[in-house]
């Protein structure tokens, strides 16, 4: 169930534009759009003609059959007539019904809950999680602090607030805030985004937690650095005495995380044959050593191995759906190397156990996922010849269109114009918004020479 476009009049100038509009959340059939509704990336609407940016207000459906839940919401300033609020919201429960098999139609749906604000829908949602009222009341005041510290222009008042609110700049902080700047460009409010950043920037330096982030940051440089002068010819031997010889716990934390594999039986052994060899402080610190990297190791493997129960909990949605390109090809996003490594994994049990309904099924998956990877392939815009183009002068890009004039394809100027869209309204962007349309129009050109000549 994916969004529909159609006409609507913008909630600010009234005028007609078109939008992509999401009434029913299913997430059964669609694993992502729990995370689309809970974040907002939904129902947004960008208008050309007043610049407004924001959510479009329509009746919403959200179904978790997992957890038989079945929520939803009109927003009271549609101003609906109650037989108007039934027939719309009636209508998006029938969309979910309907795309259920039989065996999946259960009691619940007949009795669907209705919320009565946006945010209680998302309290609902959320509580199912075990999430509760105090943990959201408790983000929103971490939101509000980023609100509060966003309208400081003054970096001496900044540094006086963050003072007396540093126990709460820590790594929720700093989460929930790269949530708001993907958030803010998502939704094409690139101003805050980038406020937002400049902030994030400002922050670091000056806060416990910041400076701490900094720290390890430094650390895992210096990590990076080490494996990458061991080079190929890293051994476990190598690998056990840069650890032996790593300054502090947060290097150690580095190398486990960027060289767990390196760390297995045959390793730990090593490491105990040394501790069955030293004596005093340097049995000590050995034994230390290996209770951290014991730790650590076991904490990198219990987060691979719940992302890879996630993945295999989205694969078995996917299979448990009729339209199973439509579903990949609406996620392909949330579908990461856990998703890949966790298909694999599934064929290869499928295989074993001789299931060929499964098997056929996961293989058509690993289809749809290569054929949009050929289409990604197909369509991507060639970034670096714009870029060579825009800093050419005329006689070079005159020169550079003859030699690449193949590469002058119709995705091509696709690409140039909406470039040229972004910029030309864009205050201090005069000059390239000039460069890209003096580009566009020897492309154009070049385009239409190919024509003639094929």
């Amino acid at each position: 169930m994916t969004a529909s476009r159609t006409f609507i009049n913008c909630p600010q100038c009234g005028k007609q534009i078109v939008a992509e509009i999401e009434q029913v959340f299913d997430v059964g059939s669609d694993p992502a759009s729990k995370q689309r509704f809970l974040s907002g990336q939904y129902n947004l609407v960008q208008c050309p003609h007043c610049r407004f940016n924001g959510n479009m207000s329509a009746p919403v459906v959200y179904h978790d059959p997992e957890k038989e839940l079945l929520l939803n919401f009109l927003p009271p300033e549609l101003n609906l007539p109650m037989p108007e609020q039934e027939k719309a919201i009636g209508a998006l429960i029938q969309q979910v019904v309907d795309a259920l098999p039989a065996e999946q139609k259960k009691g619940y749906l007949f009795s669907p809950q209705r919320v009565l604000s946006m945010q209680g829908l998302v309290e609902r949602i959320l509580e199912e999680d075990g999430i509760t009222k105090e943990v959201i009341q408790a983000q929103q005041k971490i939101i509000e602090l980023i609100q509060r510290l966003a309208n400081i222009t003054d970096d001496t008042a900044l540094e006086h607030v963050v003072k007396e609110e540093d126990e709460k700049i820590d790594a929720e902080f700093f989460a929930l805030m790269n949530q708001l700047i993907e958030g803010s460009a998502a939704r094409g409010d690139s101003e805050f985004a980038k406020n937002l950043v400049e902030l994030q920037q400002k922050l670091i330096p000056i806060t416990t937690y910041g400076k701490e982030m900094q720290e390890k940051a430094a650390e895992v440089e210096e990590a990076v650095k080490t494996l990458n002068e061991l080079g190929d010819n890293i051994t476990r031997d190598k690998m056990l005495d840069v650890i032996i010889a790593a300054p502090n716990e947060t290097r150690v934390d580095a190398f486990v995380s960027l060289a767990r594999g390196a760390m297995d039986y045959q390793f730990f052994q090593m490491l105990s044959d040394k501790i069955e060899a030293a004596e005093g402080d340097e049995k000590e610190k050995l034994t230390s050593l290996r209770e951290q990297l014991l730790k650590s190791v076991d904490e990198i493997d219990k987060a691979i191995q719940a992302r890879l129960d996630m993945a295999k909990q989205n694969i078995d949605r996917i299979l448990s759906v009729d339209n199973m390109k439509e579903i990949v090809m609406a996620n392909l996003n949330a579908l990461d190397e856990f998703f890949m490594q966790a298909l694999a994994l599934e064929l290869t049990e499928a295989e074993k156990n001789e299931d060929k309904d499964r098997l056929e099924k996961l293989n058509l998956i690993l289809e749809i996922l290569d054929e949009a990877a050929e289409s990604a392939k197909a369509a991507q815009v060639d970034v670096e010849l714009i870029q060579e183009l825009l800093e050419a002068d005329d006689e070079n890009r005159a020169k550079l269109l003859d030699e690449r004039k193949d590469d002058i394809t119709p995705k091509l100027l696709e690409g140039l114009t909406g470039a040229l869209m972004q910029v030309e309204n864009a205050e201090g962007q005069e000059e390239l918004t000039e460069k890209l349309r003096t580009v566009y129009k020897d492309a154009i050109k070049v385009s239409m020479q190919n024509m003639k000549d094929s």
